[in-house]
């Protein structure tokens, strides 16, 4: 399996298949680059794709920030890649926060070295403020940064290098129960919801997580809480195709303010899957494979002269 050094000496695991041009994809919370495999795999005999594995999931299990910043640390992270594999005007996919950390990406490097970019289901702005109802769970917003904040201070006390069976059992089920919830608010469909919840039984989300990445986990949420996450004033920079896609039922992510891209964005397009939640490629498989090869075949536009990058 492939694996590249990162800045800060870490060792992050990653997926290249195909041939042709390059298409880079960031994936979702709590799943792993080979969730992509399904639907990059009938593209692979003209189209290359590379997925990381951020730190904590999938072959980067057990990898630490280096930031207290996450979306700066996957976005630098995305950064040593592709310098790494020199990889040329690559299209790039991402999906929750891997949405979230290509628009770091582009606010920390400008997007000169992408060529096209799709947007599965994340704000631009995280926190609710004077004129931004359509953050992180819209206007249940500030309950929202607060319960995250309650979990961030149970374990405050306690070693990152503790192992997770050796926690308190209330904190063990404090941490299930609240990434329990947050993903059953990812989902749109019903049905869906009630596997979610046969799968973890009382461990909601035992299957996405791994435990002894806690720390991992719980440094993701206190950057979305504590960290200015608001991509709007840079997204007026993009100048490339950005297609934008978003679950009509979204409770995580407000389909309004996803809407409201096109407003930062010159070349913004905007498609809307119906009957789906915050999890899009999940809940409309078909569809998202056949929007998946509509946004490789689109025309790009002519490559901008490139800037220098953002000092680490």
């Amino acid at each position: 399996m492939p694996y590249f050094q990162a800045r800060d000496g870490a060792r992050l695991h990653y997926l290249d298949i195909g041939r042709g041009p390059a298409c880079v994809m960031l994936h979702a919370f709590g799943m792993r680059a080979a969730m992509w495999l399904p639907f990059v795999l009938p593209f692979a005999a003209r189209r290359r794709f590379v997925m990381l594995d951020f730190r904590g999931f999938g072959g980067s299990r057990g990898v630490k920030p280096s930031s207290a910043d996450a979306l700066r640390q996957n976005a630098d992270d995305v950064h040593d890649l592709l310098q790494h594999l020199r990889l040329e005007r690559p299209r790039m996919v991402g999906f929750s926060i891997g949405a979230a950390s290509g628009l770091e990406y582009q606010r920390r490097y400008g997007f000169d070295r992408i060529s096209a970019y799709l947007h599965v289901d994340q704000t631009p702005c995280i926190a609710n403020g004077e004129g931004w109802s359509w953050g992180l769970m819209g206007v249940d917003n500030a309950q929202a940064f607060e319960r995250a904040r309650e979990l961030i201070a149970a374990f405050e006390p306690v070693d990152r290098d503790m192992p997770f069976h050796r926690l308190p059992p209330a904190l063990q089920q404090q941490f299930w129960s609240w990434f329990g919830e947050f993903f059953e608010n990812c989902i749109g469909q019903p049905l869906l919801k009630l596997v979610f919840r046969a799968a973890g039984g009382s461990r909601p989300g035992s299957h996405l997580l791994r435990a002894d990445d806690w720390p991992i986990y719980l440094a993701c949420v206190r950057a979305f809480v504590e960290q200015d996450y608001d991509f709007r004033e840079s997204l007026r920079r993009v100048r490339i195709p950005f297609w934008v896609l978003v679950g009509r039922r979204s409770a995580v992510f407000p389909p309004e303010g996803q809407r409201r891209i096109a407003r930062y964005v010159p070349d913004a397009r905007v498609i809307e899957f119906r009957y789906c939640g915050h999890i899009v490629p999940v809940e409309a498989p078909g569809r998202f494979l056949y929007t998946l090869g509509r946004f490789l075949s689109a025309p790009l536009a002519p490559p901008r002269i490139a800037v220098q990058p953002e000092a680490a």
